[in-house]
């Protein structure tokens, strides 16, 4: 065999390598998945996926938050998040309406 290796041997030694078991790489933060690496993948990018995985806040703040803490950051802490004025209901995002639009609201 030696240098002669074929497609077949490629496709049969991808396979055997994307069936080798491998733990979550966040296993130190919390997360018990454990499965093939060939859906490790899958795991740390759906949205159903790992909790423990950094991701960009979607209002574009900056903020990278782990997906387990997304909806509390997007729902309290974000100050880009959707604000509604609560004597006007003027709608902005949280920052510009606390920092920008209170102070001159009638």
């Amino acid at each position: 065999r030696g240098e002669n290796l074929t497609a077949m041997d490629d496709k049969y030694l991808k396979r055997k390598v994307m069936s080798l078991k491998v733990r979550c790489p966040h296993k130190a933060e919390g997360c018990k998945w454990q499965g093939e690496l060939g859906d490790l993948e899958q795991h740390l990018n759906s949205a159903k996926g790992c909790r423990f995985v950094d991701v960009d806040c979607p209002f574009s703040c900056g903020e990278r938050v782990q997906r387990r803490n997304l909806e509390e950051h997007k729902s309290q802490h974000c100050p880009k998040r959707p604000f509604a004025c609560q004597y006007c209901n003027h709608e902005a995002t949280f920052q510009e309406v606390t920092k920008e639009h209170w102070p001159v609201c009638e």
